[in-house]
């Protein structure tokens, strides 16, 4: 599927494109995990948006990336997410492959610290990520933070 991915600051949303996206964000992290929680975060203002949409222009993939110095040290990618119908068709790893060459180009030479829920352990080491101190409760579901040391990816 070909998909149409768009980096925004949080400054260059519409108010109609931040609507849609904290709207697909809640659906996924609040509703479909059943995590109450204020979704929309101050992080928000301090992060790269990255949009995927399929080609009829629906958003159906999302993360964002922390600026360094505003949650961790490192730059940080998050809220990584594909609506429920478009999930199983490898969209989590292009995400990731995104957000990885956005990290580069941004901050070249900077590692990308994240906090991974624990399931997906393996998913981020085939990346290159290594797994930094211990599990963690993060809203009710287990966490550990991952670590990788930058390097370029290819598609």
């Amino acid at each position: 599927m070909k998909i149409d991915w768009t980096w925004k600051k949080f400054e260059d949303f519409s108010g109609a494109e931040m609507h849609e996206m904290l709207s697909v964000r809640e659906n996924v992290f609040v509703v479909e995990q059943e995590c109450a929680y204020l979704e929309a975060d101050d992080l928000d203002k301090q992060s790269w948006h990255l949009i995927g949409r399929n080609p009829s222009g629906i958003l159906i993939a999302y993360a964002r990336i922390t600026f360094p110095g505003s949650k961790y040290d490192e730059p940080t990618f998050g809220r990584v997410l594909t609506v429920q119908k478009s999930r199983g068709i490898g969209l989590g790893r292009k995400i990731i492959k995104e957000c990885i060459k956005k990290s580069n180009s941004e901050y070249p030479g900077m590692s990308v610290r994240i906090s991974a829920q624990t399931y997906l352990i393996k998913f981020y080491k085939d990346f290159g990520f290594k797994i930094v101190g211990q599990p963690y409760d993060d809203e009710g579901i287990e966490h550990i933070d991952m670590l990788l040391i930058q390097k370029s990816v290819k598609d």
